[in-house]
């Protein structure tokens, strides 16, 4: 017996095969890629963001809202994070409901629309040109909603939905809400006629787009994967779907009340802090009661869950001691970057790990390229090293915003750069065999066995 020795040792993930789209191959092909396109995207927005970071921490030290500071989290909420999440509902959205994307030439339009309204916001935001700041928000604004349009189509005639479905569809309500007051906050800052403060209008965006779109999403999506990587031998409590809307519920309260400048902040806050512990209290049941190995990809999801717990904690302590002061600014600054970094961003590579090669394949074979397996399409000995200076990155970030040490926030920023640039590297190989038929070089290994037959010549 031959034994293959490229096969994973992995748990075979359920992807529930997008179904098929009618019309010539090209057009099933072009689909496939589409996923692939968003997260080529979303890989080349974090490239930028994390050689940025450097230059720009001196700035987020002295005060979070700023032009270069507002440049760099947007480059990270939506040219990498906004992106590869866009790439992943593409993907599964269709899969899940057993829907096919009623617009699926819409969705090109979107890409392209997207990237040029991210690039207009990250642009206009260094040099601080608002009238071209809103109108480049005002293509992202309609990209999302060309976005939410596949989606929901998909999502909302759905009949007993799934708890993956449920998240990923409050969601996408919810990433709408955040680009339209986003746009209503860049109109504003031009012809002033929104109420309240900068700050809590300015938080109550950043809070229905982290809490609501980001985390309602992953939460979603880790309900799907985080199973089908460790096989557990529960079922997905119920508790899981009750998560789901209670998030959803209390960031819309705590939106209501910032955007409304009335009390509740306090009472809003400690329901997601609760639903978030619920969501960490999932995962651990799951986690503890696993069939599978942990592997790297799991330890960046156990990584972000940590930091998901450290930033609700600077959240609750934001609201006690306010963004205003000097202190409460760095705070701010380093709850940004926990969240962002700390929990989603791990979320992400984690996943990518296991998603994307295994959507490549798929494409590959859909085009009738030589097949490939989905460790053919893996660079796994690099994964340490990401991993550590990520996270490594992200503590000496945060300690060094807290405590106003420029230097250790630099190290931190550099440390996270040279790990992201090594993720970017090596995804942006993988990716690559999305574009091109050929195949690496360890795929000419003669005991080379391939899932449905042999690789094509």
């Amino acid at each position: 017996m031959i034994v293959n020795r490229h096969s994973s040792v992995e748990p075979r993930i359920h992807t529930d095969a997008v179904p098929q789209q009618r019309g010539p191959a090209a057009d099933r092909v072009r689909i496939a890629r589409l996923p692939i396109h968003f997260f080529a995207v979303a890989v080349a927005f974090f490239a930028l963001a994390v050689v940025a970071a450097p230059w720009v921490v001196g700035d987020l030290i002295d005060y979070f809202y700023q032009p270069l500071v507002l440049a760099l989290t947007h480059t990270i909420t939506l040219g990498w994070i906004t992106a590869a999440m866009m790439g992943v509902m593409y993907r599964y959205v269709p899969a899940l409901t057993k829907r096919p994307l009623r617009f699926p030439r819409l969705a090109l339009l979107q890409l392209w629309l997207f990237v040029v309204g991210v690039m207009g916001m990250v642009a206009h935001f260094v040099i601080g040109y608002w009238i071209a700041t809103w109108l480049a928000a005002a293509v992202v604004v309609v990209s999302v909603a060309l976005f939410a349009l596949n989606m929901l189509l998909c999502l909302a005639p759905a009949g007993r939905r799934g708890v993956a479905e449920t998240g990923m569809l409050l969601a996408v309500l919810y990433l709408l809400v955040a680009a339209i007051l986003g746009l209503l906050l860049a109109v504003d800052k031009t012809f002033g006629f929104l109420h309240g403060s900068v700050i809590t209008n300015l938080a109550g965006h950043a809070h229905l787009a982290a809490l609501g779109w980001v985390s309602l999403t992953i939460c979603a999506v880790s309900y799907r994967m985080v199973p089908a990587f460790l096989l557990p031998e529960i079922e997905l409590p119920r508790a899981a779907t009750w998560q789901l809307y209670g998030l959803a519920v209390s960031v819309a309260g705590l939106a209501i009340v910032l955007l409304g400048g009335i009390g509740g902040a306090a009472i809003w806050s400690t329901a997601i802090l609760l639903a978030l512990l619920t969501y960490v209290a999932v995962l651990g049941s799951l986690v503890r009661k696993r069939r599978m190995p942990i592997d790297w990809t799991m330890r960046h999801a156990l990584a972000g869950v940590v930091s998901l717990v450290l930033a609700a904690g600077l959240g609750l302590s934001l609201m006690l001691i306010g963004a205003g002061s000097a202190v409460g600014s760095r705070v701010a600054g380093a709850y940004g970057v926990v969240g962002l970094l700390g929990w989603v961003t791990n979320f992400i590579v984690g996943m990518s790990y296991k998603l994307f090669p295994g959507f490549i394949a798929g494409l590959r074979e859909t085009a009738g390229w030589p097949k490939l397996a989905i460790t053919e399409l893996s660079l796994p000995r690099y994964r340490p090293f990401v991993f550590f200076s990520l996270n490594v990155g992200v503590l000496a970030l945060t300690i060094g915003l807290i405590a106003a040490q420029a230097t250790l926030a630099r190290f931190g920023t550099i440390i996270i750069a040279l790990g992201g640039l090594l993720y970017v590297s090596v995804m942006a190989w993988s990716l690559s065999y999305a574009y091109r038929p050929s195949v690496p070089r360890t795929a000419g290994d003669p005991l080379r066995i391939l899932p449905g037959g042999p690789s094509r010549p």
